[in-house]
Formats: C-alpha cells, sequence, structure tokens
C-alpha cells in the first residue's frame, strides 16, 4: 500500500518463493494501515469494513475498531449530502477513475468539519468488492483561508473609502490604488493598473529627478514627504501633498507605498495672497519712500527703542513657545480682578488644566512634535474662551484659565465643557492624527482661597483628582482633597518604612495548563500589610511608589524574595517557573542583568526557572536600551514574556525585534470573550499570531468555564484568574501544588 498523490494501490503479489500467508499479508498491510499520515478505509456496502486509527482520530472515534461495521452514511451531516456524494462519485469511481472531492462532514460528536476525499473502486468491473478512501483533516485550512479572505476584503474597504489617494508601487509601476487616487488624476484604477509613475510627471527629466530624490530615503527606511506638481489625464496640472513609504527598505523590489492628498486649491490661495502681499509691499514701499524725507533719524531712534521695549516686555510677561500669558502676567491680571471682585462681592474661578498623557505622546513623537502639538492647543484653548477670560501656560503641558464674574458653579461648568469639546477634533502633526484631553481642576474665590498663590494651589490639587478618576474629568476643590493629599504623603512615608521592616509579602497566583489542568507555574504578586490598616490593595500604592522612585527598590526585593521562595520549593522537590513583574526603573539599572545573575547563583536556581513580566508601554520607553539588556537576559536563559499584551503600542513590530517567550492577553479582552463577539476575534488573532512567531500565550482573568472552553479551543496554552485559584500565600500555593498533583498521580495509577 502507498499513498501517493492521494491515490490508495494494493499490491497482492506474493513474496518470491510464493509461501506468505494471507495472514502475514493482512498484518503488514494493516501495520501500513496505522502509520499512514491520513486516514484511510476500506467501504462495501456503504459500509466501513476496515479503517486505520488516523481515520478514525479524524472522526472523532478512539480506535479503528469502533467504527468497523458503521454505516458510512453516519459520517455526513445529513442523508441528503450522502446520497448527493454517491449520485456524484460513483459514475466516476465505475469508469475506474480516482475522485476527490472537499466535503463537511460530521465526527463523533456531531461537530461538523471540513475534508479532503479520495476514493477509488476495488475493482471498477466488480463493483461489488468495494472502495477504499482517503480522508485528510483540512477544516483549520479552509478556516484560515476564509479569514485570510474577511482581513483581505476589510483592507480593500478601507482602501476604497480613504479620503486621500493611495498607490502602491514596483519598480516605478502601479501595482494597485485606490479609488481616490484614480479620480485625482482623471483614471479609473482599472487604466491604472500595470502603468508607469511617469505618466502623471509632467515631463521625462522631472520624473528621473524625483526617482533620485526620494530614493535616497526610501532605501533608509525614512518617509519621503514633498509637494509636487502633476499632470492629469485631460494635461490639467495639479498640486499634490506626497508621502512615501518603502514596504521593506531591506528588499527594494517590494517597493513602495504614497499617499496623496490634492492641494491644488491651496497653493491658488497662497499665490493669490503672495501676488496681493507683494502689491501691498510695492505700495508701502512707494509710501515709505515719500516719508523718508520727513521722519528725522532721532524719530526712528526712538521709535526703534520702544519697539524694543515692548519686545522685550512681552517676551518677560509671555510663553516664548505659544504666545500665551505665562505665570507672572497670569498672577498679576488674577490679582487684579481679585480686588474687583473683593469690592463687588462677586466670585472668581481658577481652572487647572493638564493635558492626559502628553508625556506619553512627547515621549513617541519627539519634541518637535510635541512642541506644534503644545501650540495648536493653546490656540483652540485661546478660541474656546469668552473676552475678559484669561488663559496661560505655566508649565510644560499645563494652562490656567480665569473666569471673573462667575455667578454659579452651572456656568463655570460650561466654561469647562466649552474647553473640553475645542480638545475634542483629531490633531494631524505630521503623518499622525491625535486625540488630545485633558483633567481640570476648579478653585474658586472666596471660598476656596484668597489670594493668586492658593487659588491655583488648591485647583492644582483638584486636577490630581480629577486625573486620578479616569483623566478627560473636571474636578472641584474642597477641603476633603487637602485631607487626601496629606494622607498620600502620609502613606508616601509609610511605604519607606514598610521596605524597611518586611512589611511586603508575595502571593502567588497559579499557571494553570489548559491542556493537563496541572499548575505548570505561578506569578509573584506583592501584598502590604500594613499595621493598623490590614493589607493595602496594590493599585493604591505602587503607582505612588512609581511616582516616588521607590518601585525599583520593590522590584529589587520582589525578585530577591521570588527566588529565595524557587529555592525552598526546590527542596521540596517542587519545580515550577515563577514569574516576576518588572518595573521600568529596574530596566534603566545598567547592573540590573548582573543583579538577576546574583540572585540565580546564589539560590542555585536555572535561568529558565525565573520568568520577567515587561509591559508594552516599558518595552518602548528606551528601545535601543531594552533591545540590549533583554538581548542578555535572553542570552542567559531567563524566559520574557509581554504583560497586559494588546492594550499598548499599535504597531507589533517589537514582536520581531525582542528575544520574546511569551504573551499574556490582558483580562480586558478575557472578560467578554464569550459574549462579545470581537473580544473573541482579539483573543483569537493574538493566539494564532503567537503561534507563528513560536511564542507561548497565557490568558488573564478567566472567571468562567465558557472563556476558559473559548481559549483551548482557539489553541491557548496557559491560564490564570479566580476560576481556578485566587493569589494564595506561598504556603497555601504549595499544599495546593501537593493536592494536586497527589490527585494527578491516582488518576494515572486507576
Amino acid at each position: 500500500m502507498n499513498n501517493d498523490n492521494n491515490e490508495l494501490k494494493i499490491d497482492l503479489t506474493p513474496y518470491g518463493s510464493g509461501t506468505a500467508s494471507a495472514s502475514s499479508l493482512l498484518n503488514e498491510y494493516q501495520i501500513i494501515l496505522d502509520n499512514a499520515g491520513v486516514g484511510i478505509c476500506f467501504v462495501l456496502d456503504r459500509r466501513i469494513q476496515r479503517c486505520n486509527h488516523q481515520f478514525a482520530q479524524i472522526h472523532g472515534y478512539a480506535s479503528a475498531e469502533d467504527m468497523r461495521g458503521m454505516a458510512s452514511m453516519s459520517l455526513y451531516p445529513d442523508a441528503a449530502s450522502h446520497k448527493a456524494l454517491g449520485q456524484e462519485a460513483y459514475p466516476i469511481l465505475a469508469r475506474g477513475e480516482r475522485y476527490q472531492t472537499e466535503r463537511l462532514m460530521r465526527r463523533q460528536d456531531g461537530s461538523r468539519f471540513w475534508c479532503r476525499l479520495t476514493g477509488k473502486m476495488v475493482e471498477p468491473s466488480q463493483p461489488e468488492q468495494g472502495s477504499i478512501w482517503i480522508v485528510e483533516d483540512i477544516d483549520e485550512q479552509r478556516k484560515a483561508s476564509e479569514e485570510l479572505k474577511t482581513l483581505s476584503h476589510y483592507q480593500q474597504l478601507i482602501l476604497d473609502h480613504a479620503m486621500v489617494g493611495i498607490v502602491f508601487l514596483q519598480n516605478r509601476h502601479v501595482t494597485s490604488c485606490n479609488r481616490r487616487f484614480a479620480e485625482m488624476l482623471g483614471y479609473t484604477p482599472q487604466e491604472l493598473q500595470g502603468v508607469s509613475s511617469r505618466t502623471w510627471y509632467p515631463n521625462k527629466d522631472r520624473w528621473e529627478e524625483m526617482g533620485q530624490y526620494y530614493g535616497k530615503f526610501l532605501a533608509k527606511g525614512l518617509s519621503f514627504r514633498t509637494e509636487i506638481e502633476l499632470v492629469r489625464k485631460n494635461g490639467k496640472h495639479i498640486w499634490c501633498d506626497v508621502c512615501s513609504k518603502a514596504i521593506a527598505p531591506e528588499d527594494p523590489s517590494q517597493g513602495s507605498i504614497w499617499i496623496m492628498l490634492d492641494v491644488t486649491d491651496r497653493h491658488a490661495s497662497e499665490q493669490a495672497l503672495l501676488d496681493a502681499h507683494q502689491a501691498l509691499e510695492q505700495r508701502v514701499e512707494e509710501r515709505t519712500r515719500k516719508l523718508e524725507q520727513v521722519v528725522s533719524d532721532l524719530h526712528h531712534e526712538i521709535e526703534e527703542r520702544i519697539l524694543a521695549e515692548e519686545r522685550i516686555r512681552h517676551l518677560a510677561q509671555h510663553d516664548g513657545l505659544t504666545g500665551l500669558p505665562n505665570r507672572d502676567l497670569f498672577q498679576q491680571r488674577l490679582e487684579d480682578h481679585l480686588e474687583q471682585a473683593r469690592a463687588r462681592g462677586e466670585q472668581l474661578a481658577v481652572l487647572f488644566i493638564d493635558l492626559d498623557r502628553f508625556k506619553h505622546i512627547n515621549d513617541s513623537l519627539g519634541h518637535h512634535e510635541g512642541d506644534i502639538l503644545l501650540k495648536s492647543i493653546a490656540e483652540r484653548l485661546r478660541q474656546a474662551i469668552d473676552g475678559d477670560n484669561t488663559v496661560a501656560r505655566i508649565g510644560g503641558d499645563e494652562f490656567v484659565v480665569m473666569l471673573p464674574n462667575i455667578r454659579s458653579d452651572r456656568e463655570i461648568e460650561n466654561a469647562v465643557t466649552a474647553l473640553q469639546k475645542a480638545l475634542q477634533p483629531t490633531l494631524n502633526i505630521g503623518l499622525h492624527e491625535l486625540r488630545i484631553s485633558c483633567s481640570t481642576g476648579i478653585a474658586v474665590f472666596p471660598a476656596d482661597g484668597a489670594t493668586p498663590q492658593t487659588l491655583i494651589q488648591h485647583a492644582d490639587t483638584a486636577m490630581y483628582r480629577a486625573k486620578a478618576q479616569g483623566r478627560n474629568r473636571f474636578q472641584f476643590y474642597n477641603h476633603q482633597l487637602d485631607r487626601e493629599q496629606l494622607e498620600r504623603v502620609e502613606l508616601e512615608n509609610a511605604l519607606f518604612h514598610a521596605l524597611k521592616h518586611e512589611e511586603f509579602e508575595l502571593y502567588y497566583q497559579p499557571q494553570v495548563d489548559i491542556k493537563t489542568g496541572l499548575i505548570d507555574g505561578v506569578e509573584a504578586l506583592i501584598r502590604w500589610n500594613r499595621p493598623d490598616h490590614g493589607m493595602v490593595s496594590p493599585g493604591s500604592f505602587i503607582p505612588l511608589a512609581e511616582e516616588c522612585g521607590l518601585i525599583g527598590d520593590i522590584g529589587d526585593w520582589v525578585l530577591e524574595q521570588a527566588c529565595a521562595q524557587m529555592h525552598h520549593w526546590q527542596q521540596n522537590g517542587i519545580h515550577l517557573r515563577v514569574s516576576v513583574n518588572l518595573s521600568a526603573l529596574q530596566l534603566e539599572d545598567p547592573d540590573f542583568c548582573e543583579h538577576v545573575a546574583d540572585c540565580l547563583q546564589r539560590y542555585g536556581l536555572e535561568p529558565d526557572q525565573l520568568e520577567l513580566e515587561l509591559t508594552e508601554s516599558i518595552l518602548m520607553k528606551h528601545v535601543d536600551q531594552t533591545t540590549s539588556l533583554l538581548s542578555q537576559l535572553d542570552a542567559m536563559g531567563v524566559h520574557l514574556s509581554i504583560d497586559d499584551f494588546g492594550t499598548g503600542y499599535s504597531s507589533l513590530s517589537y514582536l520581531k525585534r525582542f528575544p520574546l517567550d511569551k504573551l499574556k492577553i490582558d483580562q480586558s479582552f478575557v472578560r467578554e470573550i464569550s459574549v462579545d463577539q470581537d473580544d473573541a476575534v482579539i483573543c483569537r488573532t493574538i493566539i494564532s499570531m503567537a503561534e507563528n512567531l513560536n511564542l507561548k500565550v497565557t490568558a488573564e482573568g478567566v472567571e468562567e468555564a465558557q472563556q476558559l472552553a473559548l481559549l483551548a479551543e482557539f489553541g491557548c496554552h496557559q491560564y490564570q484568574g479566580y476560576l481556578f485559584s485566587k493569589p494564595l500565600p506561598a504556603s497555601e500555593l504549595l499544599a495546593l501544588y501537593q493536592q494536586q498533583q497527589r490527585e494527578a498521580a491516582q488518576v494515572y495509577v486507576i
């Protein structure tokens, strides 16, 4: 028997001497059948006479013997599909030809799957001798093909409905473009397919010149952007803002992508403005020449001095970047309005505005783009406030607004809402579309303070409360905030005390192998048993530890304790990998790798027993430095994983750049996986992507059996969550692990 091109052939020729018995031949054929890589069965009178183990496994049966004598119709979804295949297949089989098709079949548990069927008669002239069938499970292939078609369809929809022109070029010839690009140049997309880009340049020299110029950028992996004059199909010239980047700089043959925007109208407006400006300048020059004879040198000198003094005064009182009043000028104006408010018995409000996540944007895009963003935001705030109201910039991304003559809190809330709405439209900075929100604190005179300094300080305190409540909010000041600020200072002092006096302890949450149901790792989670306060939530003290710089020392303590615990378990014959979370501060320590190696050596641990978890934001903070450090850890044999995957950067390039071993799907996706189709698709996609990158996947926050079933179906390797166990002290974790091992041993013995 051999399987060549999915065709089954049976050689019944006896061995040379003719002494081989029929029994030995059958045994040999059965061995071949059982070790074939595809399912094979022999059908007679539409009943299965014999099949191999692979055939039984494909259809969900425990053994080939379970299927002997079974009606072949039971393998089909229904009688109609069984009959249809027979009507289609047997005329072909009767001619002695091989029949092949792809059909939806049914497993023992009733589930349906796609498979490829190949059949042939044993002897076409004698149908009563039956037929032989080869079965291949192609269910996953079909699903993958459908998903690829869906993704391609979505991509084409995006291209077709984009408001800018998009074209892909290879060797400066069109491979594909969207409808908007073709419309800009007066063509249809079909007309441009395969056409040289020379078609839309005014002349060959300009085309060659541009190719040499932008080629230098694309070869280095840089974006190229300029404005250029192009020619439509009807010969009309247009101006376009073009931006391009190589698809793969290391492989120019893959071509480049171009994004184009028609700016012809803007060019015309700019030219008209330039013409008007030149005409105005000419008239001014004529008038100036007439006045030069009248204006004396002394008058000219005085005029320049006054202008210089005004410029100096303006620079001293205004922010150099945005042109808004600075802190000094704001406080002067605030003092003046406070005097009026006291005299008239009026209220006055101070708003303290802080942009949400601006530091993250500034670090990601660079300070130049950050400055452009600040200027755009300042202009929006300036336009959003009324007459006597003053907006000022007093820090990096901090603004203050004064609202005099306030009659009610509702009036203040309306003003804040107007400022928030002014920031809602997206801001285009370079090639980036940014959405900005702000957190606002409010202090009101006279209830919240009587001096500019006090009002600004109290508004600042209220702003921090708004930010702590989730950002893009506003908060009125109250004296409770002062008490909370004092409690925060006390908590910070208690943190330093806690580390010195060993008030922290580690809990361990099991990480369970989805296939076996056994614990094969744990995550170390810090807990603070604060005297006279009980257990303090990590969410209360970890952010504070990061702000006050204590997170590095706490992280080192966690690493030390986790290694010590692993050593203790190892002495009891238990070998569990322990996962430890890292902070950005630890990765900035140049001696961190040496510290890890020292811990492992002191406690006699193998490097692969330790797993270090990092978030996406930590990975991307200092990319080159982080890459070097992670490479050192990987070379040591330490496992590396990404925590809360999917909640950070949209770019996935770092998955190839960093030497990672595992992805942890954030619980925000797992929580709704059984009721939200989008979350299910996200989880399935992450798991599939990780499998292609040879990465292990752990799902966090699994609390329901239905969630676990879906994760198992998607191919997830590991899970952790309250469905199996909450985080436990080391002793309870040890007891749980040993109990599970005893139960597993009993099952094995039985």
